[in-house]
């Protein structure tokens, strides 16, 4: 199976157009910014089921807030930082009922975040519970993350920055880029008949075979017709199909090569690649597109291709993403990324990319 490669961490200015997703890690915290510049950091602790999430929303009045979640209850009379007692003022802070397993202390009030990120930015562990029952976050990498939000929101200097504020007024944060409009699907089409997949698919694993066998793709058994059964293929438009050969499968998940074929001409069959928006990078190590699609899908009613890749099998980590296609080409929709598997709800992975009407 192929591992889920790292993805390039580079960004245009918050003031753009159409904002470049970055993603970073430092040491126990990872800072997501998708392409309206919605940043989100999370602290995570690898043993206990704990996670600090900051959510920074673009823009001069852009909403903040910071959430603990735990996997345990939250005794809040004992929180510290480094072991110093950590008060806060009920009024803006609300502790959430459990729910899933799952308790959450949380604030949306800018003034009293930016306060608690004070207390915790300069210190190792924020923790609550005494003696075997004590129970922390790491804070190590929260100061980089704060530093790398207020570069990519325009907050340097700034009333409104999270960590090396300043005078300038919040007027002067660069406005945050809107999200894409919602693409306009093909015409949903009937299902291709079933001697018309098999013959799309036959066809491309033969006239594929050089590329199959470079990418060291599965290969189906001769002697047993149903081993093919993860390849399919649908109709784009009345003229051509999506053909989806498997390529690696794995005991949780399955990757396929995606092809788009002329119906009636299927051994001129095109690999299926779409760019990441990302910036090309010179190290060669970092993945700049999607040329490979797993647990993938495509929806004939709503014309969109999805991929899903868990990083392991509880998907703690991983990374999802959607396509509309309109008739002609494919268009991205979500992009959602986690690099690290720390624990976590399964698929709560942060957004890269969002569009008007996406998930």
């Amino acid at each position: 199976m192929r591992r889920l490669l790292p993805l390039l961490l580079l960004c245009v200015s918050a003031g753009a157009s159409a904002a470049t997703p970055i993603y970073r890690q430092f040491k126990d915290w990872v800072v997501a910014c998708d392409n309206t510049v919605r940043c989100e950091a999370r602290g995570a602790n690898e043993i206990s089921p704990l996670m600090l999430r900051l959510i920074a929303e673009a823009g001069p009045a852009g909403g903040l807030s910071l959430a603990l979640e735990s996997g345990m209850p939250i005794d809040v009379a004992t929180l510290r930082v480094d072991g110093r007692p950590l008060a806060l003022d009920a009024r803006y802070w609300t502790l959430s009922p459990e729910h899933d397993g799952v308790q959450t202390l949380d604030s949306h009030d800018p003034e009293r975040v930016r306060t608690l990120l004070e207390a915790l930015r300069n210190g190792h562990e924020l923790t609550f519970g005494d003696g075997e029952d004590q129970r922390g976050v790491p804070l190590d990498g929260l100061n980089a993350s704060l530093l790398l939000i207020d570069e990519t929101q325009g907050r340097l200097g700034n009333v409104t920055a999270l960590l090396r504020g300043g005078d300038k007024p919040a007027s002067q944060v660069p406005a945050a880029p809107a999200l894409p409009p919602a693409v306009k699907p093909a015409p949903a089409l009937p299902p291709l008949g079933e001697d018309t997949r098999e013959r799309l698919i036959g066809a491309v694993r033969r006239e594929q075979s050089a590329l199959l066998e470079k990418e060291e793709c599965y290969r189906p058994a001769e002697d047993d017709p149903a081993d093919n059964h993860f390849d399919t293929a649908v109709a784009l438009t009345s003229r051509e199909a999506l053909v989806l050969i498997e390529c690696w499968r794995g005991a949780y998940q399955s990757s396929h090569l995606a092809f788009r074929a002329p119906i009636n001409r299927p051994a001129e069959a095109r690999r299926l690649v779409l760019p990441m928006p990302m910036v090309p990078s010179p190290d060669s190590g970092r993945q700049v597109a999607w040329d490979a699609f797993t647990n993938a899908g495509y929806n004939n009613d709503e014309s969109v291709l999805y991929h899903m890749a868990k990083g392991r099998g509880m998907a703690d980590c991983g990374e999802s993403a959607s396509w509309v296609f309109d008739g002609r080409d494919f268009h991205l929709a979500h992009w959602n990324y986690l690099g690290g598997c720390r624990g976590g709800e399964p698929g709560d992975w942060p957004a890269l990319w969002r569009s008007a009407g996406s998930p």
